[in-house]
């Protein structure tokens, strides 16, 4: 059977007379309401249904109030009743709120305050408790539902009155002051009190009740009581009464005039009569903090919920509730439910078409209403016309008149309501379901009782829907704009519902009972709506949605914060808090968290949301005057900004989350000076440590003097692997490292510091603790140390640092460098430990097992006496901005900083890096005394391999082949900047002191910048002329926006290929932005050697031969400065960047050949290959240098690896298991046939003669015309034989061109063999019969490649040498060609 709240019981108002109110005052007792309701709930209550069932009721609840006070409430508008009663809760709430959160606090910690009551709070809180006591104890009539109307109205009355008799007639003729929407429709009951100090006696007594009985009916009611005044009878504890609003202060307009008093109710001597006019009609806001009238009186009267009544005065009383509540309030009621519902069957059962067919023709008449129920033969309910009239002694209760039908309003509830709420109360519910239901699909109500009636399914959390959605008008744009009586009503369906509805069935997933409570909370800003979120969470908590329970505390929090009700709101944020950091639940295998090397217990919570909650918490507590509890929470929040993975979102996400850790590290600063300054005491104990880590241990480093600030630590190490590849077939001798410093000499720790912020940071003090290796502590080095302290660092967000300290130690020590130490902030003293955690030990089955680590590794190093030092640097440290290609001299000096001298010196560099030493100034670049030929012959080793370390002469550039000690040496070098953008030059310098020492080494860094200042590209293709075999187009373009560019020379080089210009020179200035164009000839150059062998070396590798390289130089003026390659630094950079090139090449075309095995594979130079220098000069800026154009492959080539690829694809190997392993053969066997050196093309290139002009007379017949048909062979290595096909005869076709077609006569099949490099010319006879101009088409070409002679000749190879390569090519006039003769009529000009 549901538990209906006790909102949902009949309400009976008391009208007391003057002399009874007195009465109970003088007995210590409050008002009678307030004894009444000590009585209140009735167990073991039985009632009936309407078809006559009996329903027993093991708790009874019933309501009793003041009929004055309910009076005056009614006349308060109700949208402003809802805001005092909202305002009033809500004050309630703030007032005792920091108790209840102390005591969960307590109760939460194990604290000395929740001993003994561990499940007080269980399954409950205290705010809702007070929410729901406040919402219950609300017993005014509102306009919307009926459950606060009066059911029945008690006259009580004392015998202390002069005639009692009178006084109940009296209180009958009073009228009531009720608006109209108020149904009083309602039961009248009479109560005698009779005191043991009543003037009158008990046989008196008895005649009174009886003469009130015939004159007011059986409803009335004796009560003798003894109520003593001396002493007061022992108090006796009672169930606390519901808070109730207090009333409205301030009058909006005049209450009603009262009525006198009539002298029957005057108590003898008693003073000034007191008015029973009901209070004001339109109340004023309400005093929050004031506690009502009535409660004020309940807390002098009763101390403790207590009632001072002797025990037998207590059971008169109980007797006397029992009786009227089982005797006359529960038949009355079962009576009114019969007669309504008969008059709601009859109703439903007559079709409205039926009555409005009546109506129309019979006209409309009201129908005899059903009369009244009754009990005994007097009446007791009262009409709507007598409501200001007073009553006779036989008439004094009548019968309602004119309800026409069940759905007609009584004030402002229909009777179908009341009627609905009377079957709820009794327990009727078959019936109130139906009416309900009814109500509901007329729209008029209904879906807020249904769910507290039906059994617990899905449709339930329908109804309630509908009930909250029928509360905001269609006009309402948000919630935010809902009216206080919505709030107040979306309030009271929501404590109904979770008091009427058992809990397992409201948290059930069939109903999710804490959903409504979150609709009916909306997005309403009051504490009450707030506190529904909150209880909603709770419920959430107890089912174990733990992180819905979350989302709703913060909200709920966030709501209190705004009304200021600090503490809750305290509380509710420490709990989403607590609830979000509770990790998942993760069944996964042990073996996970071990190769993750992550602790499962180790959850941070979900980062997106513990900031904001600690941020709000770390902010209401500095407020509230918890300077301490605040810092730390701020300072917990610097720990939450460390990654923002959300950085990749955008500009506007990035912007934001700088903005957020801007407002907590501007928060942290306040809040820190704060209790820096007021609280000195506890900011020395607190203790307090920053979450993040700015110090990178791993990165950090000691750096001596001579070695390099920057460049990358790879780089470096490559140039020492260069070394000992190098020197290690020439010796034994190790290269040390540079681990040790010297004494007196300064050496630094370069702190790398990182700011994990998105907000910049300022540091002060920054320093390191040294100590020596031998004892414990940083104390025992401070005498001969001298360590550098750092103010003012300031590191930008999310930008890493690296922040040098100067040590200088006066004594040979073993140090061990263990912490960096700084204040954040300038606030806050932060110490990092430098330790690096030691590796994972895996010897024992139980290291296997457990984690087990070795000892820290800490920062040690040695000092001792100075030995070989030495310190390079460049004398120009300025930033380098270099155009491409441009030499750039560079000058290093080198200083002995040790205490020995150095006899040998290297230098190494980058394999990249062009770089030469000019140890002769005189073969600079850009020097020359002698102008060399034009043509030139160059010996290249033809290889990939990497210059060497050079060693520098001593001897030479010093003055002895021995460097003293603070002796320098001055190195001259020049840079040539062949790539664009920014550059690093990494030096390094290896030193010994003599012959079987072991080498030290020093190391410099320059950077520079390169652009462009030209852009020069070339073309081939092959010549139409019969003169040379192919043309060479070349482009410059100066790049530069406002300097002129000089081309000073252009030099091409090539072992196979001589060019020379074309056209008369057009090299010199180049405004900007223009472009000048060279064309070159190339034709076949046979003179040098090691071309043949190159080839061959491509094919079987065994060592790359030496080539020779045609040079041929073109100037702006022929013979005048022309600049040789064969000068040592021009041909370093050369022969530099040709290795460059051909590296790159071949890393990217055989990414799957080891790097270290190409010089073995593959050669420098093509033979077949054009290279081209462009040498440049900027006038204005006296700057120069060259661009190298490498690899512009020139000829026909013929597959020569195609007979090794095939037999690697053919040949039977052992399959490999793995996928990679066949693929990547595949992937080299693929780069080797589509590389230049296995290059397959048509060697042949016809060349038809154009443009020939032929005189004869048509008037002696037809002519013959001889066209000639030149064939080169393009291979410089394979002889080729060719067949050229002329068609029979004529076509018939239209030339695009309107040109004749040809008649070819004579031979009319050619063949040929041709030699490498042969230019062969053939006759082509032409029969023609008409002047005009014919086009030379039609013919066919076919072409086989043959292999390679064994013995070179120049005349034809027979064919008995001949063998073919399978390489066969036709070719035949292309589409466009327009190759014509015309033959001229010579008869038609005279001739």
């Amino acid at each position: 059977m549901p538990i209906l709240p006790s909102s949902l019981s009949p309400h009976v108002c008391i009208l007391s007379s003057p002399d009874l109110q007195q009465l109970l005052e003088s007995s210590g007792l409050p008002p009678l309401p307030q004894v009444l309701q000590a009585f209140a709930p009735l167990s073991q209550v039985t009632t009936r249904t309407t078809a006559l069932t009996s329903v027993p009721h093991s708790s009874f609840a019933i309501r009793f109030s003041d009929l004055a006070e309910i009076e005056a409430a009614t006349h308060e508008d109700e949208e402003q009743r809802a805001g005092r009663i909202m305002d009033w809760i809500g004050a309630r709430i703030a007032q005792r709120c920091a108790r209840w959160a102390d005591i969960l606090e307590a109760k939460g910690t194990g604290g000395n305050d929740s001993s003994g009551k561990d499940n007080v709070w269980k399954d409950r809180t205290p705010w809702w408790e007070e929410v729901k006591k406040c919402v219950e104890g609300d017993h005014v009539p509102n306009s919307i539902e009926g459950w606060n109307h009066p059911v029945s109205i008690i006259y009580a009355v004392s015998t202390m009155a002069v005639n009692p008799l009178q006084a109940l007639q009296d209180l009958h003729s009073r009228g009531f002051d009720f608006p109209p929407w108020v149904d009083i429709t309602h039961l009248r009951y009479c109560l005698i009190v009779h005191p043991s100090s009543s003037p009158l006696a008990d046989p008196i007594a008895e005649a009174l009740f009886n003469a009130v009985k015939k004159q007011f009916g059986l409803h009335t009611y004796l009560l003798p009581l003894e109520l003593p005044t001396s002493p007061f009878p022992p108090s006796v504890a009672v169930p606390a009464l519901s808070p109730r609003l207090p009333p409205a202060p301030i009058y909006d307009s005049p209450p009603l005039a009262p009525q006198p008093t009539p002298a029957a109710l005057l108590v003898p001597n008693s003073p000034a009569p007191v008015p029973m006019s009901p209070g004001p009609r339109s109340p004023g806001p309400p005093a929050l903090n004031a506690d009502p009238p009535h409660e004020r009186a309940a807390s002098i009267s009763t101390a403790g919920n207590t009632l001072r009544l002797h025990e037998a005065d207590i059971q008169q009383t109980g007797r006397f509730v029992r009786e009227f509540v089982v005797m006359s309030l529960v038949p009355w009621m079962e009576k009114c439910v019969i007669d309504w519902n008969e008059t709601y069957s009859s109703s439903r059962r007559l079709p409205l078409r039926l009555l409005s067919s009546t109506r129309r023709l019979f006209g409309s008449s009201t129908p005899t209403p059903p009369p009244p129920p009754n009990h005994g033969s007097n009446p007791s309910i009262s009409s709507v016309s007598s409501r200001f009239t007073s009553h006779g002694a036989n008439s004094s209760i009548s019968s309602i008149a004119s309800i026409s039908s069940l759905s007609t309003t009584i004030g402002g509830v229909t009777q179908q309501r009341r009627l609905a709420e009377f079957a709820t109360i009794l327990g009727d519910y078959r019936v109130a379901t139906a009416i309900w239901e009814n109500l509901r699909k007329e729209g008029r109500g209904g879906s807020e009782i249904l769910p507290l009636l039906l059994a617990p399914s899905p449709a339930l959390a329908l109804h309630a829907a509908h009930a909250l959605s029928t509360l905001h008008p269609p006009t309402q744009q948000t919630p935010y704009e809902s009216p206080a009586h919505v709030q107040l009503r979306a309030l009271v369906y929501a404590v109904r519902w979770e008091i009427g509805i058992d809990r397992r069935d409201f948290l059930s997933l069939a109903l999710e009972g804490e959903r409504w409570l979150v609709h009916a909370a909306a997005g309403a800003e009051e504490p009450p709506t707030a506190l529904l979120l909150a209880h909603a969470a709770f419920l959430s908590e107890k089912k174990g949605s733990r992180r819905r329970s979350a989302l709703w505390y913060l909200a709920s929090a966030n709501r209190l914060e705004k009304t200021g009700i600090k503490p809750l709101a305290m509380y509710f944020f420490r709990k989403a808090l607590q609830l979000y950091q509770v990790p998942h639940e993760k069944e996964l295998s042990p073996s996970f968290w071990e190769s993750e090397d992550r602790d499962p217990a180790d959850w941070p919570g979900f980062e997106a949301i513990l900031p904001g909650i600690e941020h709000k918490l770390g902010r209401l507590l500095y407020t509230t005057g918890d300077t301490e509890g605040a810092v730390r929470y701020f300072l917990g929040l610097l720990r939450c900004s460390v990654s923002h993975d959300q950085m990749q979102a955008g500009g506007n996400v990035l912007a934001e989350a700088r903005q957020t850790d801007k407002v907590y590290l501007d928060d942290f600063r306040v809040a820190l000076q704060h209790f820096k300054a007021t609280e000195r005491s506890r900011w020395e104990a607190a203790d307090l440590s920053l979450p993040i880590t700015l110090c990178q241990v791993k990165q950090t480093r000691i750096r001596f003097p001579g070695d390099a600030v920057e460049g990358d630590s790879a780089e470096w190490d490559r140039r020492e692997q260069d070394w000992a590849a190098f020197w290690a077939p020439r010796g034994k001798e190790r290269l040390e490292k540079s681990g040790k410093a010297a004494v007196d000499e300064t050496f630094w720790v370069d702190l790398v510091m990182r700011n994990p912020l998105d907000v910049e940071v300022t540091l002060s003090g920054l320093s390191v603790e040294i100590g020596e290796a031998s004892s414990h502590g940083a104390d025992s080095a401070r005498d001969f140390l001298e360590v550098e302290v750092l103010d003012d660092i300031v590191i930008d967000p999310q930008d890493t640092r690296t922040i040098p300290v100067s040590v200088k130690c006066k004594r040979p020590a073993s140090l061990v460098i263990t912490h960096v130490v700084y204040d954040f902030l300038s606030l806050l003293p932060v110490t990092e430990s430098l330790a690096i955690r030691g590796r994972r030990l895996h010897d024992t089955p139980l290291q296997r097992q457990t984690k087990t680590y070795a000892p820290d590794v800490m920062m040690k190093l040695d000092v001792e006496e100075a030995g070989q030092r030495l310190h390079v640097n460049f004398a120009d440290d300025r930033h380098l901005m270099l155009a491409e290609g441009e030499y750039k001299r560079l000058e290093l000096w080198l200083t002995n900083s040790g205490a020995r001298g150095i006899s040998e010196l290297w230098m190494i560099a980058g394999e990249d890096d062009e770089i030469w030493l000019d140890i002769d100034q005189a073969n600079s670049p850009a020097s020359s005394s002698i102008s060399p030929p034009l043509t030139e012959v160059s010996r290249s080793q033809n290889s990939l391999e990497p210059r060497k370390p050079f060693q520098i002469p001593l001897q030479q550039l010093h003055t002895s082949s021995h460097l003293a000690p603070s002796a320098s040496l001055h190195i001259h070098a020049i840079l040539h900047a062949s790539h664009i953008g920014e550059q690093y030059l990494n030096i390094l310098f290896v030193f010994r002191e003599a012959e079987g020492a072991p080498f030290h080494c020093a190391r410099v860094t320059r950077h520079y910048e390169v652009k462009p200042v030209i852009r020069a590209c070339a073309f081939s293709q092959p010549s139409a002329s019969l003169e040379h075999a192919f043309l060479i187009d070349l482009e410059v373009e100066n790049t530069a926006a406002f300097s002129n560019v000089r081309l000073t020379q252009v030099s091409a080089m090539s072992a196979l290929w001589e060019c020379s210009p074309l056209a008369p020179n057009v090299i010199g200035d180049l405004a900007p932005r223009q472009v000048s164009r060279l064309t070159l000839r190339a034709s076949p150059w046979h003179e040098g050697s090691g071309a043949e062998e190159t080839k061959r070396f491509v094919a079987h590798p065994s060592g790359p031969p030496p080539i020779d390289l045609l040079c041929r130089h073109m100037t702006e003026i022929e013979n005048e400065n022309v600049r040789s390659v064969s000068i040592q630094p021009v041909k370093h950079f050369v022969h530099s960047g040709k290795r460059n090139h051909g590296v790159h090449w071949a890393k990217s075309i055989h990414p799957y050949i080891p790097a270290d095995t190409h010089k073995y594979i593959f050669p420098l130079y093509n033979p077949s290959s054009i290279d081209v220098l462009v040498f440049w000069e900027l006038p204005t800026q006296e700057r120069s240098g060259h661009i190298l154009i490498p690899g512009l492959i020139v000829g026909a080539a013929h597959a020569a690896l195609r007979e090794i690829v095939e037999e690697a694809e053919n040949a039977k190997v052992k399959r490999s298991m793995y996928a990679e392993t066949q693929r990547e053969r595949v992937e080299i066997l693929r780069a080797i046939r589509d590389s230049e050196w296995n290059a397959e093309m048509d060697p042949v290139v016809v060349t038809i003669q154009d443009g020939l002009e032929v005189e004869h007379d048509f008037s002696t017949g037809p002519c013959s015309v001889s066209v000639k048909f030149a064939f080169r062979n393009s291979s410089l290595t394979n002889p080729c034989r060719i067949l050229l096909k002329l068609p029979s005869q004529s076509t018939d076709r239209i030339s695009p061109f309107d040109l004749l077609p040809p008649q070819y006569t004579g031979r009319l099949m050619h063949r040929r063999v041709l030699s490498p490099a042969e230019l062969a010319t053939i006759p082509v006879k032409l029969w023609v019969t008409r002047p005009g101009s014919y086009v030379i088409d039609g013919w066919t070409l076919e072409i086989e490649v043959g292999e390679r002679p064994i013995v070179e000749i120049d005349s034809q190879v027979p064919d008995g040498g001949w063998k073919s390569r399978q390489l066969r090519y036709v070719q035949s006039p292309q589409p466009g060609d327009r190759c014509c003769i015309t033959v001229v009529d010579n008869a038609s000009t005279g001739r």
